[in-house]
């Protein structure tokens, strides 16, 4: 016999992404993983935020950086039409955004992110917490994603295997940034130093998406978080 010390209600928010993990779990993925050297992100958020009395986080960055990157591979801002005929792609970049609040795990919308500067996306993104927190999310604000960010930042997880929500064709986790040790050139002499690095993980659906835009994808992303000036503009 196991004893049972506490049971957790089956509903809700819980159920709804637990039917939509089902559905997700039941058709084939492709995956693919990049390091990106945030050395000079996290020296430049720091920086900004003195200077400017904002409040910046990684994510914002990570997000902003997602929405500049979809628009350089656009098939993977897409999905399949109702009737599995087409593939329709789509020209709102809405980020569906992985959050652990309070009431557990969420994943409100930063909407027409392609029209939003990275301050814009901030300050979205606090209301949506706060709201996550209080349990006041309404549907409107977890609906309509197109792509899914997860960050795995304060997790001290250094890997990830992400599944997408349905009918979103992928999503993409940042894992735990940690100091590695890594060969650049100076001069034309290889030295090691000592960098922040930061794994990139997509999962995609593989009836929509292949190695190569999900390749292309982390590439930008790799230019866009090494040249985090860009991202403030």
């Amino acid at each position: 016999m196991i004893e049972v010390f506490q049971t957790i209600p089956y509903k809700g928010v819980r159920k709804m992404i637990g039917k939509r993990m089902e559905v997700s779990g039941a058709y084939p993925m492709t995956y693919q993983g990049m390091y990106v050297d945030v050395t000079d992100l996290l020296a430049y958020r720091k920086k900004i935020n003195a200077e400017m009395g904002v409040k910046l986080t990684v994510n914002d960055f990570i997000v902003k950086a997602v929405s500049l990157a979809l628009q350089r591979t656009p098939i993977m801002n897409s999905a399949f039409n109702e009737d599995m005929t087409q593939i329709q792609v789509y020209s709102n970049y809405n980020i569906s955004v992985m959050t652990a609040s309070e009431k557990g795990l969420v994943a409100p919308v930063i909407k027409e992110s392609e029209k939003k500067t990275i301050f814009q996306i901030s300050e979205e993104m606090k209301e949506l917490v706060e709201k996550a927190n209080a349990g006041k999310l309404l549907p409107d604000d977890y609906a309509g994603g197109t792509f899914g960010v997860t960050n795995l930042g304060k997790l001290n997880s250094f890997d990830s295997v992400p599944l997408p929500q349905p009918p979103q064709p992928a999503i993409m986790a940042a894992c735990t940034a940690k100091k590695m040790a890594v060969v650049v050139e100076k001069d034309g002499v290889d030295q090691i130093v000592p960098r922040m690095m930061m794994k990139l993980v997509i999962g995609g659906d593989h009836r929509i998406l292949d190695g190569v835009p999900l390749a292309s994808f982390l590439n930008d992303m790799k230019l866009l978080l090494e040249d985090p000036e860009v991202l403030t503009k």
